[in-house]
């Protein structure tokens, strides 16, 4: 028996319409995408203008601005192994120590005393 002795096997056709046509119209799609990008430039002079009230901070900015001598100031960092790293760091004109370690979650202060130079030549 073979396919060909049917006659509703002869009358289907042979391939799968599939859709041409688009889904949704290009008119709508763009009045899709003009309305969304109008909601984006809401939101950013939004916030924008929240921003410039002083309401909100972008991250890395301050909003007193504060002298070098009355802010903590970092000197030197080092790495000293892979949990313990060192900085020296100065605070209204003194200069401090900090070792910290993650693995335990230690820092140690300490006060930093500046070497006196010791003359050679006297005695």
């Amino acid at each position: 028996m073979s396919l060909l002795n049917f006659p509703a096997a002869q009358l289907a056709p042979a391939v799968i319409p599939y859709r041409t046509d688009a889904p949704v119209s290009m008119g709508t799609f763009a009045l899709a995408l003009l309305i969304t990008l109008c909601l984006l430039g809401l939101l950013t002079a939004a916030l924008l203008y929240v921003r410039r009230r002083g309401r909100i901070a972008w991250r890395g900015t301050t909003r007193v601005a504060v002298s070098p001598e009355e802010g903590i100031q970092v000197r030197a960092s080092r790495r000293l192994s892979m949990g313990t790293t060192a900085h020296v760091i100065s605070y209204r004109g003194q200069a401090y120590l900090v070792v910290e370690s993650s693995r335990g979650t230690n820092a140690t202060v300490t006060p930093v005393v500046p070497h006196q130079a010791i003359d050679e030549g006297t005695s």
